[in-house]
């Protein structure tokens, strides 16, 4: 299971990596945090590896967050991206779009990962949670 988390992962970080001068690469940028969400998915693992059953359901978490995310700009750009965006719009107009939104779901990810190490919101609190333990 995490080896296809780690394999779709590498797919969409080298999709994404490009080149531009005089402008933030917001692909490189991107593949830092997807790095972080990596990081912070061995350190839950390593927290909660007496517990099969939550691990299996985290790893589940994982693979359909990294589907909502792939789905989420399949649906903001529905055409073929190398048949339509790219060729009309060109590598360094699409990739950086694109990063951008995975970049703005990565960010939420990373909040919603750092939960299951530091605890839930505070109106969850009393919650008996594995985001509280």
């Amino acid at each position: 299971m995490r080896n296809i988390l780690i394999a779709l992962i590498i797919l969409i970080v080298n999709s994404c990596r490009f080149e531009q001068n005089n402008k933030v690469d917001v692909c490189a940028t991107f593949d830092k945090i997807d790095a972080k969400i990596v990081a912070l998915i061995n350190e839950i693992q390593v927290k909660h590896k007496s517990d099969r059953p939550f691990l299996d359901a985290f790893n589940m978490e994982q693979v359909y967050w990294v589907q909502y995310r792939d789905r989420r700009l399949r649906a903001m750009y529905p055409k073929k991206w190398d048949q339509h965006y790219r060729k009309n719009n060109g590598k360094k107009v699409f990739n950086p779009c694109k990063c951008q939104e995975l970049l703005r779901l990565s960010e939420r990810r990373i909040e919603d990962l750092k939960m299951y190490l530091i605890g839930g919101p505070a109106d969850q609190q009393d919650c008996p949670s594995k985001l509280n333990e």
